[in-house]
């Protein structure tokens, strides 16, 4: 199987990361309703480690805009240029880690915690 050095995997992470500064995440439920909606910072991720980004400022509060459990995440860039969809939630073990996944409106929500990882597979 071919695979990517740490040079190139960090590269690919840093190229990633200067995509996503001033971004939008959006946390939604099952069905795709928005339940709250985080603002990133400039930058929003850290330099590069064995081709993982994460993000910085730790944690982001927002005010949930409605009632539900959290299911996925999506990555709007500043200006909705790229997205990335279907990013997995949860209180650990997952691409957007929360405080809490029943999420009521008018609720604090923090995020604690998100990162991108290069594969190191080709």
């Amino acid at each position: 199987m071919a695979t990517k050095n740490a040079t190139l995997r960090n590269k690919m992470a840093t190229d990633f990361a200067a995509l996503w500064d001033e971004a939008t995440l959006v946390i939604k439920d099952s069905g795709d309703v928005t339940l709250v909606t985080f603002e990133f910072g400039n930058p929003a991720f850290g330099s590069a480690s064995n081709g993982t980004v994460s993000l910085t400022g730790l944690p982001i509060s927002a005010i949930a805009a409605a009632t539900g459990t959290a299911a996925k995440a999506e990555l709007i860039s500043d200006g909705g240029t790229y997205t990335i969809t279907d990013l997995t939630v949860g209180l650990s073990a997952s691409q957007v880690i929360l405080d809490n996944l029943s999420i009521n409106s008018g609720q604090t929500v923090n995020l604690t915690a998100f990162s991108w990882t290069e594969s190191a597979s080709v």
